[in-house]
């Protein structure tokens, strides 16, 4: 089955088996911060954006995701310098 959606600001189009769940597909594009964890929707580790709202990539079949934007860490990276650098600015310790 062939899908199209938006994945960090790109549009893809991949092919995809009916029981490929988001997080083996985000993976396999590259986006390598989604990380397996639990596998039972649990601890959250897989969690992306789908339509600009959190969800757990390991209970989300890819199917779903036909026609919608998908944001994983790689697609935040702006924000994420921007946060850093303001909590740098104001003395705070950054751990990790």
């Amino acid at each position: 089955m062939q899908i199209t959606f938006t994945l960090n600001h790109k549009k893809v189009t991949a092919e995809i088996a009916a029981d490929t769940v988001l997080l083996d597909l985000v993976r396999s594009l590259g986006c390598k911060s989604v990380k397996r964890g639990c596998e039972t929707a649990n601890c959250g580790l897989c969690t992306v954006f789908l339509d600009e709202k959190p969800v757990l990539s390991c209970s989300v079949l890819a199917a779903r995701v036909n026609g919608c934007s998908v944001t994983t860490l790689e697609g935040l990276q702006e924000e994420a310098a921007e946060f850093g650098a303001f909590i740098a600015d104001q003395g705070a310790e950054q751990c990790g």
